[in-house]
């Protein structure tokens, strides 16, 4: 899995690729933070650099958009809409900090976040890959807002600005995990889970032996939880 000896009891890294955390945090809720966390989170700080009082919308609530609307409640942010097809996740959403869940299919969607803000949103984050979910954040902005894309969708797959959106002042943006710092940002992300403020134990659907990798990753396909951190045994 990209050269990261991904489910690997050991890896050999570079030291530059290594940051120091809190000895005191426990290992499984931070094996979260590396991926999924690191981007829906960095993307608010830093991609997004949300400010109190603004409004996010974020498309899909799998590991990476659960960690965006948590980072978001964080940040200040005045409202948070989460948008997804499972009302499992719309619930986990509202628990992580989203102040209102709409269906993400509903073809009236992108309607309703434009009503909910009176205009639309100053952010619309994208987090699930699908190319429908890129329109739909799109759809969300209000005049000078930012649609992110963090999904990872076809490659040959397209998402674009109107002349009307551009010349309402709207932006598109990719970020890469998030635009993170990761020496500056992963020891933060281990802060706020110390002092209660990044919700990772609400994030992990369950802990797996590595014999159970295949049923996490189908669970994971079916798309009904968040994440599956695999446990070694001591």
């Amino acid at each position: 899995m990209l050269n990261l000896s991904a489910f690997a009891e050991m890896m050999l890294i570079h030291e530059h690729a290594c940051v120091a955390i809190n000895p005191e945090m426990p290992l499984d809720r931070a094996a979260v933070i590396g991926c999924a966390v690191t981007t829906g989170a960095g993307t608010i700080f830093n991609a997004c650099k949300v400010t109190p009082g603004e409004t996010v919308a974020v498309i899909g609530c799998g590991g990476v958009g659960l960690a965006t609307i948590n980072a978001a409640k964080i940040a200040g942010a005045g409202r948070i809409i989460a948008a997804d097809p499972m009302p499992e996740k719309r619930e986990l959403a509202i628990k992580l900090g989203a102040t209102d869940v709409i269906d993400a299919l509903d073809p009236d969607a992108a309607k309703q976040i434009q009503e909910m803000t009176k205009g639309g949103v100053h952010h619309a984050i994208e987090a699930v890959g699908r190319p429908a979910s890129g329109d739909l954040a799109v759809a969300s902005l209000r005049r000078g807002g930012t649609a992110t894309i963090l999904g990872m969708m076809p490659l040959n797959h397209k998402v674009s600005l109107s002349a009307m959106d551009l010349l309402s002042g709207k932006k598109l943006q990719g970020a890469i995990m998030g635009g993170n710092h990761f020496p500056v940002d992963l020891p933060r992300l281990v802060d706020f889970y110390m002092r209660g403020l990044l919700d990772l134990d609400s994030i992990i659907a369950e802990r797996i032996p590595l014999e159970g990798i295949n049923e996490g990753f189908e669970k994971m396909k079916q798309g009904h939880s968040a994440r599956s951190v695999i446990v070694f045994d001591s």
